[in-house]
């Protein structure tokens, strides 16, 4: 730990911070850090309009957090990820640091800036902040990583980097990665959302047990999960397995296909 208070230290001590000012700033609701204007709505668990109870991936969750330093939970758009993401958070007994990942952010500055500042306004995290000068990737990344075990001695901290693949282009994520998760203490861990998977040897940081993976297959729901939901809404099992076979399993295909059905009902009963 005597790491971490250097660091923490050092970022007392800094006083070169980058301002970032988003051009509809004024339209959504956002934050101040020093002199750096942050969207907040980014920072927050979403909320989810109708969650739907998912017990068989919430325990795969649980377990692969406590298993890996990071876990990324892989799918195309519709398939749950979010969902799952924010269900789980928001029944966390440590403090969730959750951060909406956007293409504008592919920019270095503005990433670890959002990281920060997820610590910081969720959390009780400290005021410091990493320094906005020429510090590179990797020290920057290892000065945050500092930040998030110092907060983790009063409480468990969970990482939550939604829609991570807007910037797994960026020249930096490699470093980023390679320098944040090993430093992270077994009481830190990171979630990455995401619909492809990034641009790192998951095969082999899967081998070391840095990174759990839950991919779409595992995200699809079972026939049984269908007729289960669909049973919730009073709809038929034949329906739920016929609506089952056309979705693929697919969560936001399955819902357009019972909002019907029951709007269909509705006209019906009139």
């Amino acid at each position: 730990m005597n790491f971490a208070s250097q660091e923490l230290s050092e970022w007392r001590e800094s006083s070169n911070y980058y301002e970032f000012t988003p051009p509809s700033a004024e339209k959504k609701p956002v934050i101040k850090v020093d002199s750096a204007k942050l969207f907040a709505d980014k920072l927050r668990i979403p909320k989810i309009a109708k969650p739907i109870a998912r017990p068989r991936l919430t325990e795969h969750l649980g377990k692969s957090l406590a298993q890996f330093s990071a876990t990324l939970i892989a799918g195309r758009a519709g398939t749950g990820k979010t969902a799952l993401a924010a269900d789980y958070a928001r029944n966390n007994d440590g403090c969730v640091a959750w951060y909406k990942v956007e293409t504008a952010d592919s920019d270095w500055k503005v990433f670890s800036r959002y990281l920060s500042a997820s610590l910081d306004l969720n959390c009780s995290g400290t005021d410091a902040q990493p320094e906005r000068g020429a510090m590179e990737v990797s020290a920057t990344s290892e000065t945050l990583a500092a930040k998030f075990v110092a907060a983790a001695e009063e409480k468990s901290v969970l990482i939550v980097l939604d829609d991570l693949h807007s910037v797994f282009d960026a020249d930096w994520f490699g470093d980023f990665f390679n320098s944040f998760v090993p430093l992270l203490a077994p009481n830190v861990r990171l979630l990455l959302i995401a619909r492809t998977l990034p641009p790192l040897q998951v095969w082999r940081l899967r081998s070391k047990q840095i990174l759990g993976v839950m991919d779409e297959k595992l995200l699809s729901f079972t026939q049984d999960e269908t007729i289960e939901i669909f049973r919730q809404h009073k709809l038929p099992p034949s329906a739920a397995r016929s609506a089952h076979k056309s979705a693929y399993g697919k969560i936001a295909r399955l819902e357009e296909i019972i909002e019907k059905k029951i709007a269909k009902r509705k006209r019906v009963s009139v």
